[in-house]
């Protein structure tokens, strides 16, 4: 009889425990339902023409020249105390067409 008990117990662990993964499998999104797609457009927009690239790196918002794989600079900007669009945005990429477009989304990012 403790056999059978163990089984049954061990089975309502097992049917919790999948529920419980389901249901924690359904929170997670895409990262392209976090960015609205009028939104990422303008920015997908200026690529082309960008003189810089806004990326996340080992944690942090890293700079890059456009078409380069290793960073300019890092800065101090922590992306997991982002907002989760803009961390969204950081892993398509923030294209910057010049340095006053990149002063001014780092300032955005860092308040």
């Amino acid at each position: 009889m403790k056999t059978a008990g163990r089984i049954v117990l061990l089975a309502v662990m097992v049917t919790l425990a999948l529920s419980s993964v389901r249901g924690a499998l359904g929170t997670i999104r895409r990262t392209e339902e976090l960015i609205p797609a009028e939104v990422y457009a303008r920015y997908q927009a200026k690529s082309g023409r960008a003189m810089y690239l806004l990326r996340e790196k080992d944690g942090f918002v890293a700079v890059y020249r456009s078409g380069e794989r290793s960073p300019l600079r890092m800065t101090d900007i922590e992306t997991p105390l982002l907002r989760r669009a803009d961390r969204a945005m950081l892993e398509k990429g923030i294209p910057a067409e010049d340095l006053g477009e990149l002063l001014s989304l780092l300032e955005d990012l860092g308040s």
